[in-house]
């Protein structure tokens, strides 16, 4: 028995050094920051270029031109969110593409309206101007989440209080129809009472 109990004792220690040398997870996790640098905005807009300068020079797709001016929007926008800097830079790089090729651009969108607002909204103001304009709607963005934060949870409080007040409600129906119906047999027990009392005196 002492053996045994003596074996147990050197198999515990063994388990617990085991463990111990096991390498421990760091207890805060590393969160990688997202950034933004010059030379990959360029290089992205530099690929965004390359995309329309084929689509004006060979494929001739207006559809496909739209679809890249809606990208290059929408990476600034992207970009407004890391670097307000860097994406005017971007959107400048672009937009002095789009004004060297205007009339080929136009020639090639015609009356496709889809085209022409997403070619008038890289064109139509500065850099800058665009820029502010994704910073401002972003902000609106933002506005309308908190809003709809706001009164989802004002909504759930009246929600919790009027549940509340119903149940202090219900609770009150149930007490006074207790009260009602105890007070109800009292007073047939009392009329029991005296009839029987009545009766036993011949009256």
């Amino acid at each position: 028995m002492k053996k045994v109990f003596l074996m147990l004792v050197a198999a515990g220690a063994m388990t617990f050094v085991s463990c111990d040398n096991k390498p421990k997870a760091n207890a805060e996790e590393v969160v990688e920051e997202v950034t933004l640098t010059q030379e990959e905005a360029d290089a992205e807009a530099d690929n965004y270029i390359a995309s329309l300068t084929d689509i004006l020079d060979n494929t001739k797709d207006v559809n496909k031109l739209q679809e890249v001016l809606e990208a290059v929007k929408a990476k600034a926008a992207e970009y407004v969110g890391l670097n307000p800097e860097i994406a005017k830079v971007f959107v400048a790089k672009v937009q002095n593409f789009l004004k060297e090729k205007g009339d080929v651009v136009k020639g090639l969108i015609g009356n496709n309206l889809a085209a022409t607002a997403a070619f008038a909204a890289l064109t139509e103001a500065p850099a800058e101007t665009i820029v502010s304009g994704f910073m401002s709607a972003a902000a609106d963005k933002v506005g309308d989440v908190v809003d709809g934060a706001k009164e989802a949870v004002e909504g759930a409080a009246d929600a919790a209080a009027g549940a509340v007040e119903d149940a202090k409600n219900a609770a009150a129906d149930k007490v006074n129809e207790t009260v009602d119906a105890a007070k109800e047999k009292a007073a047939e027990a009392v009329d029991g009472a005296a009839d029987a009392a009545k009766k036993k005196l011949g009256l």
